[in-house]
C-alpha cells in the first residue's frame, strides 16, 4: 500500500525576519539522521539532514534567517560563554566555522562537547574564523570543558 505525506509548514517570528504560514500541496520530503548506528536503508527519495541544511545555507532567503535564528539562540542555550555560545552569536552553523576554520564539523562538535581539547593553532584559527581574540575562544574552551554536559545540544 502506497501512501502520499502532505504536510502544514507553520513558523514562528524570530527577530525581525517576516515568517509566514503555508501548505505544502503534494508529495514531502522526507529527512533523515545518519546516527553511527547500523540500520536498514533509508526511504527512496529521502534527503540526509546535512543535506537539507545545506539547501537552507544555501537558500538566499532563508540563510540570513537561520543565522539569525542562531543568534537569538546564542543567549538561550548556554549561561556561560562557550565556544558553541560564541559560534550561534556569530550566526553560524558546525558545518559553516569547520569549513571557516578548515577542519571538519565532527572536530567542531567533539570540541563543543568538550571530549576533545584543541591545539593553539586550532584555538587560533577557530578565532579567525569566529572574527574573536583567540583568547576568548580558549577561555571559552576551557568553561565548557570544566562543565561537563554544558554544551551537549545544538
Amino acid at each position: 500500500m502506497k501512501s502520499q505525506a502532505n504536510s502544514q509548514i507553520e513558523y514562528e517570528t524570530i527577530g525581525s525576519a517576516p515568517q509566514t504560514v503555508s501548505t505544502r500541496e503534494g508529495p514531502c520530503r522526507v529527512l533523515f539522521g545518519e546516527f553511527g548506528v547500523a540500520s536498514t536503508k533509508p526511504l527512496a527519495g529521502a534527503v540526509t539532514l546535512a543535506d537539507f541544511m545545506a539547501e537552507f545555507e544555501a537558500d538566499p532567503d532563508m540563510a540570513p534567517r537561520l543565522s539569525e535564528a542562531r543568534r537569538a539562540l546564542s543567549g538561550v542555550l548556554d549561561e556561560a560563554s562557550t565556544l558553541r555560545s560564541l559560534r550561534l552569536s556569530a550566526g553560524l552553523s558546525q558545518a559553516k566555522l569547520a569549513a571557516l576554520a578548515n577542519t571538519s564539523q565532527a572536530y567542531v562538535a567533539r570540541v563543543e562537547s568538550g571530549t576533545l581539547d584543541p591545539g593553539t593553532d586550532m584555538l587560533s584559527r577557530l578565532a579567525a574564523a569566529l572574527g574573536v581574540d583567540a583568547v576568548k575562544v580558549f577561555a571559552a574552551v576551557s568553561t565548557q570543558r570544566a562543565q561537563p554536559g554544558t554544551s551537549r545540544v545544538g
